[in-house]
């Protein structure tokens, strides 16, 4: 396409990427005026940490597209977070095939630190209302299902031969977990402070005095990493599965788990 310009996100470019994921009707939100501080220190880490985290479409330099991922280094995997195009405008016109296949170009040069080449990208392609089905995108883009019944999570083969399985995990509760609810939240999202608060609410709706921890898992891998598969919220030590948005059977849950 014409003036379409590729660019890696960096300290100097970041708002680009925030201002791609929130509505204009959501910045004066203070939720999310704290989720966009969270992220901008995310991507000050991440940068750090990784290198590259995030690249962004451009025409006539004006910011249209993104696609965000991270670096899973012990498995040697490129996790896709999500791409987005969000204005009509911009959409079917190969903005995000050429943000995808930057990316894909751009992995195929790059290693795992010392553990070999990577072996894989994968998503979880999770759908936008009233947007083209971001699965048969990735599909056609010659992504892969890695369970044949799921038509979400895929992957696309850097490796001849390879065939990504998923690893399954169980929540591990600990100690310090009982009588407790925490919340964990991926501070990659600027939408991470406002789910987070609204998840809190509707727990302190069932249990009002119930002391609440917040682990930013970013910041916290350890805290992560020791309770093994990590959902958004649990409580008492037991994993709460149901999305806070379908609140009746979340709050029944939660009353489940404190009983």
């Amino acid at each position: 396409m014409e003036g379409l310009e590729i660019r890696d996100v960096n300290l100097k470019n970041a708002d680009d990427l925030i201002n791609l994921c929130i509505p204009p009707e959501r910045r004066n939100d203070p939720l999310f005026i704290e989720g966009i501080r969270t992220k901008k220190r995310w991507i000050t880490q991440a940068i750090e940490k990784y290198g590259s985290i995030a690249k962004l479409a451009y025409i006539n330099s004006k910011p249209v597209g993104l696609i965000q991922y991270r670096y899973n280094l012990g498995e040697r995997l490129v996790e896709i977070d999500c791409i987005f195009v969000p204005e009509e405008k911009y959409l079917r016109r190969g903005i995000g095939r050429s943000l995808l296949n930057a990316l894909i170009e751009d992995v195929k040069k790059r290693e795992a630190r010392g553990e070999g080449p990577f072996l894989a990208l994968v998503t979880w392609a999770f759908q936008v209302p009233g947007l083209y089905p971001q699965h048969e995108f990735y599909q056609k883009m010659g992504f892969k299902r890695v369970e044949e019944d799921n038509p979400f999570l895929l992957y696309y083969p850097l490796e001849e031969g390879y065939v990504h399985k998923v690893r399954e995990k169980t929540f591990i509760p600990q100690k310090e977990d009982t009588g407790k609810a925490l919340i964990f939240y991926d501070p990659s999202c600027p939408f991470c402070i406002y789910f987070s608060e609204k998840i809190k609410e509707a727990v302190r709706e069932v249990a009002p005095e119930i002391p609440v921890r917040m682990i930013n898992m970013f910041e916290e891998p350890e805290e992560v990493k020791k309770r093994g598969r990590v959902p958004h919220c649990a409580v008492n030590g037991k994993p709460i599965e149901t999305f806070f948005m379908d609140k009746e059977n979340f709050q029944r849950e939660v009353k489940k788990a404190l009983s």
